[in-house]
C-alpha cells in the first residue's frame, strides 16, 4: 500500500527513535487514529486484526491479537507471514530486528506517541529472546516490566504481561510493528493494521 506524505513522515520519526532505543528495545512511533474497521472480536473477548501480505521480503505482520488471559494478564499474539527464529532478529550490520506492540492507554486526546510499548528482541547471538514493557516519559523510554514469551508456532510469538504494567486502563488502543533487521529504511517497517489505524480492546466499562 502506498503511503501518503504524512504517514511517511511519521514512519521516519518512528524509525529514528527505534534505532536510538535499540539498546533497550526497538520502538515505533505513529499517531493513533480512530478504531479500525478490520478488527474483529473473538468469542474469548480478544481483539484480532488481520493484515494482508504487503511487504516485499523481510518481516511482514499478518495477524495481531490482544486480549485478556484466564489469569487476568494481557495476552498478545503477533504473527508474521513466514517462519522466523530468534537468530533472525539480530543484524550483522545496522539496527536489530524487532516485533513490537504499540499501546495507547491515555483516555483523552490523540497522543502522538504510544505511551506503552511491548517489544520483543533477541540478544546479539540470537540465543535468548526478551519481552519488555516500556513507558514513554518526556520523550525517553523506561523499561517498567517484563513479559513472558512463548512460541506457539513457527510464525507466532505470544507475550503475557500484567495489566498494571500499562496502568490498568479501561481500554487500550494498539497496533503492531515488525522491523526487518539490518534495515533503517521506512520501507522495512510493516505495521498491522496499516498506519495510522489502530485497534481497540475494552477491558472494563468506563
Amino acid at each position: 500500500m502506498r503511503r501518503g506524505r504524512t504517514d511517511r513522515a511519521h514512519l521516519v520519526r518512528g524509525r529514528r527513535l527505534a534505532v536510538a532505543a535499540a539498546a533497550v528495545c526497538a520502538l515505533a512511533l505513529v499517531p493513533g487514529a480512530d478504531r479500525v474497521g478490520a478488527q474483529a472480536q473473538l468469542p474469548s473477548g480478544a481483539i484480532v486484526v488481520r493484515d494482508p501480505v504487503d511487504t516485499a521480503g523481510g518481516f511482514d505482520l499478518t495477524r495481531v491479537q490482544l486480549g485478556r488471559a484466564a489469569d487476568g494478564r494481557l495476552r498478545a499474539a503477533l504473527t508474521l507471514a513466514s517462519a522466523w527464529g530468534m537468530r533472525d532478529l539480530p543484524a550483522d550490520d545496522g539496527p536489530p530486528g524487532s516485533i513490537c506492540l504499540r499501546m495507547w492507554t491515555e483516555t483523552e486526546g490523540q497522543a502522538a506517541f504510544p505511551d506503552r510499548l511491548l517489544c520483543i528482541t533477541a540478544d546479539k547471538g540470537g540465543r535468548h529472546m526478551r519481552g519488555s514493557i516500556m513507558a514513554e516519559r518526556n520523550g525517553a523510554l523506561e523499561r517498567v516490566a517484563e513479559a513472558t514469551l512463548a512460541r506457539t508456532s513457527a510464525r507466532t510469538v505470544t507475550a503475557r504481561f500484567s495489566q498494571s504494567a500499562i496502568g490498568r486502563p479501561a481500554s487500550v488502543r494498539f497496533a503492531a510493528e515488525a522491523t526487518t533487521p539490518g534495515c533503517a529504511r521506512t520501507t522495512c517497517v510493516d505495521t498491522a493494521p496499516n498506519a495510522p489505524a489502530v485497534a481497540t480492546l475494552t477491558l472494563r466499562a468506563s
